[in-house]
């Protein structure tokens, strides 16, 4: 049986006793025996740039914000984490039941490790100063210093038990309560100076601590926990100086629904928080209402003795304003709380592997194909569900983090998906050369090479769009709406992929959802095609017609892959058929006329590879949408003359409709799409626009997809490289770097995945700014080269 774990949010907001509880309307899902791992553990670097992840699988991983994706992953040799904190300096602070591992993520190395002296629970770490504080049973708390790795300081206090601990924001003082587990009494809070380890004030009020945390000017500091009968939340403020009562708060008695915080922080007025039975609070930090809840409805609330078992934080994911990143559920889905706007405004969903997807409230995605296809929509209305891919061609948006932390949200609309789920198109494979299939899905046999394949639309018809069929991964056909549920196609079965054939087909409707993909595999027994040829078209562009737009190394750049990809898959192909255009070759008439030769001759067991070397561009939209141009040679204005683009440009739709009629079934497009300074006309960012254009490409044909920059960040060229950035990495891979598992083979994952993680290397190096490219891959993989 497949366990699925549901995230559902509420969204609550409090006056006094009476309140009002609104729905969010997004749901999201996954099946746990569709992740690698579980997420063990999350933070946010104090200055908001990278946030770490941490799997049961051992697995290190951090996300750079504002390039949106992964930039690093490594294995930790760790075991039973308790807290995870991230530095703005490069370091990652694991704790577990018996050490403090100190990691440089940059380097992939452990720096530093200390033993425990007891079993760990609580820990608190002030970002600005880099000091971690663990608190242990027996009383016992150890002070860090992360930057110079040293222990600085241990206090030992009369507890049994550190309930709760904050370190004040000058990083000179930290509070801690205790719990004596032996008669559960209710305890004092202290205040103790960090360089002497000297107690310099206790507060007079006493309960069971769980939560400490500091106001950003450190005046005051919140704390929360059960009253002396643990029967109701504690929540009060106390001055930060000598923990004298300033404010305390009437709480609740239910303590099975949420009410009682564990972890976070105090951001402008708003005390963030996760509680005991993990769920996520929003209090005014001066009345205490509770303006925010995802409350559980279920006690989670741990024994007194487990209370320091898994902790629980929020991460500020600005250095100012109210956004943070928080997980209160323990799963892999993380969520992003808005204060200005009193909501959870986008998820974070991740797995160990390369897998990861980005989600807003309103519907935008973001994610890696597998995520993407993982991830899925529900409906509180029926049992219908739909992965997000389903929403990719209506709600992809490249760097959609960075969005969401730039943006405001407050007139935001949640994607309602009770609102279209029951109009998605609802399709079934009927029958296969003209026998019924009676299963929707499975495995089916057929020694006709020229088969037929029919889908009917068996719900929602009305709202279909086109019925596209897919053959192992790349779009073969689709069919525009008719009044025929039946979908007929027409294809032609071969070994490019062994003797099974795998096929998906899908809908697109009117709501901008698509169907959800009915997936079946043929195999075919017939004759054995012939070895496969490699189409080879390398295109690159020095010269312009208009100089300003000149690039250095285009020309070097495709010169180059030719004879690199000549060289090293020559013994994998029966033929290599090489397309060459360059400078003022590379017009219009001319890379059409390479596009049809290869759609005449190509069989589906080929291999078309594309290399561009050139500008890119999008369209400004003034005569139709706006499209993703690359630019040949006789191109003299980039931007303002949308006419010119049309005229001599190759657009996305003319690339997409090549790539479809194209038989080869293995298909890989690279463009070092540059834009020069003085090619930068126009100062609206376009490169997310580009980036989202080219993904969508990709998608729809399955197609593969490796792209340098866009025009936000300028494709780098070095005169010491003697290419450019992106095209050297892309050399290395093909010559045998990107061979990571050492079995002689290179296939095009490989050299994306090495392609992904070089550039940002040498751009750094040689510029001292990271530039990163994209990578799609919605195709199945495939070698392209092999070495002795």
């Amino acid at each position: 049986m497949i366990r699925a774990l549901f995230l559902t949010c509420f969204i609550a907001s409090w006056a006094g006793e009476s309140h009002s509880q609104e729905v969010d309307l997004v749901r999201l899902a996954y099946a746990k025996s569709d992740i690698t791992a579980d997420q063990i553990g999350m933070a946010a670097s104090p200055d908001g740039n990278n946030i770490a992840f941490v799997y049961s699988d051992q697995t290190i991983k951090v996300f750079d914000v504002s390039a949106g994706k992964f930039i690093k992953r490594f294995k930790g040799p760790y075991a039973d984490i308790f807290d995870v904190y991230l530095t703005s300096t490069g370091a990652i602070a694991l704790i577990s039941k018996i050490e403090l591992q100190i990691w440089d993520w940059k380097k992939e190395v452990l720096v530093q490790k200390f033993v425990l002296k007891d079993e760990p629970t609580k820990a608190t770490f002030s970002g600005k100063h880099n000091l971690l504080a663990v608190g242990q049973k027996e009383g016992i708390i150890s002070i860090y210093d992360l930057n110079g790795l040293k222990l600085l300081r241990e206090i030992k206090i009369d507890k049994h038990h550190v309930g709760a601990l904050a370190i004040n924001p000058e990083g000179t003082e930290i509070v801690v309560s205790g719990i004596v587990t032996s008669n559960f009494s209710p305890q004092v809070l202290s205040l103790f100076d960090i360089g002497t380890g000297t107690e310099i004030a206790k507060s007079e009020e006493k309960g069971y601590f769980t939560m400490l945390a500091f106001n950003e000017p450190g005046s005051e500091v919140m704390a929360a926990g059960f009253n002396g009968s643990v029967t109701r939340t504690l929540l009060m403020t106390l001055d930060g100086k000598t923990l004298k009562l300033k404010r305390k708060f009437d709480s609740e008695s239910n303590l099975s629904n949420s009410k009682v915080p564990y972890g976070g922080l105090v951001r402008g007025d708003r005390l963030l928080a996760v509680t005991l039975s993990q769920s996520f609070n929003a209090h005014d930090s001066r009345t205490g209402a509770l303006m925010f809840t995802t409350r559980s409805e279920k006690n989670k609330i741990p024994p007194f003795a487990r209370f320091g078992v898994g902790s629980f934080n929020v991460f500020p994911l600005q250095s100012k304003g109210g956004k943070i990143l928080l997980n209160s559920t323990k799963n892999n889905i993380n969520q992003i709380f808005d204060s200005e706007s009193n909501a959870i405004i986008g998820y974070f969903f991740s797995d160990s592997n390369d897998d990861f997807a980005i989600v807003s409230r309103d519907g935008r995605v973001q994610g890696t194909p597998k995520a993407l296809s993982s991830l899925y929509w529900t409906s509180r209305n029926s049992s219908k569900k739909t992965s997000l891919e389903s929403t990719f061609d209506q709600k992809f948006s490249p760097r959609l983090l960075s969005q969401m932390l730039i943006e405001n949200t407050s007139g935001q609309v949640a994607f309602e998906v009770d609102n279209v789920i029951e109009k998605i198109p609802v399709l079934f494979l009927k029958s296969i050369n003209g026998n019924t299939a009676l299963s929707t899905t499975g495995t089916f046999q057929s020694a006709q090479k020229k088969t037929q394949i029919v889908v009917e639309v068996k719900q929602n018809l009305s709202e279909v769009k086109e019925v596209r069929l897919y053959q192992n991964a790349k779009l073969i056909q689709n069919i525009a709406t008719q009044s025929d549920p039946k979908f007929s196609f027409d294809v032609v079965l071969n070994s490019s992929y062994g003797e099974d054939n795998f096929f998906y087909a899908t809908a697109t409707s009117k709501s901008g959802i698509e169907a959800e993909k009915v997936k079946f595999v043929i195999t075919y027994k017939g004759e054995t095609n012939e070895r496969p040829n490699l189409y080879l078209i390398v295109i690159g562009i020095n010269q312009y017609k208009n100089p300003k737009y000149n690039l250095n190394y285009a020309q070097a750049d495709a010169e180059k892959v030719e004879e690199v990809i000549r060289h090293s898959s020559s013994s994998l192909f029966n033929e290599i058929i090489s397309y060459s255009i360059l400078n003022d070759k590379a017009i219009k008439g001319n890379i059409v006329s390479a596009f049809e030769d290869v759609r005449k001759k190509s069989l589906e067991q080929d291999v078309l590879f594309v290399y561009y070397a050139g500008h890119g561009v999008m369209s400004g939209g003034s005569v139709k949408a706006t499209e993703f141009f690359i630019v040949p040679h006789d191109i003299t204005q980039l931007y303002g003359r949308d006419d010119m683009l049309s005229e001599k440009g190759i657009s996305a739709e003319e690339i997409k409709g090549y790539a479809q009629h194209i038989n080869a079934q293995k298909q890989v497009f690279i463009l070092d799409a540059c834009q020069s300074a003085g090619a930068l006309e126009s100062v609206a960012s376009r490169g997310a626009i580009e980036e989202k254009a080219i993904a969508q490409m990709a998608r729809s044909t399955g197609t593969f997809w490796i792209t340098a920059s866009g025009t936000e960040q300028f494709a780098s060229e070095f005169e010491k490289l003697g290419h450019g950035v992106f095209t050297y990495a892309l050399l290395e891979g093909v010559n045998g770097k990107a061979d990571g598992n050492g079995d002689h083979k290179l296939t095009i994952r490989e050299l994306s995945t090495y392609i992904e993680n070089r550039v940002p290397e040498l751009s750094e190096q040689f510029k001292g700014l990271a530039q990163f490219p994209s990578a799609y891959s919605f195709g199945n993989d495939f070698p392209i080269a092999v070495y002795k």
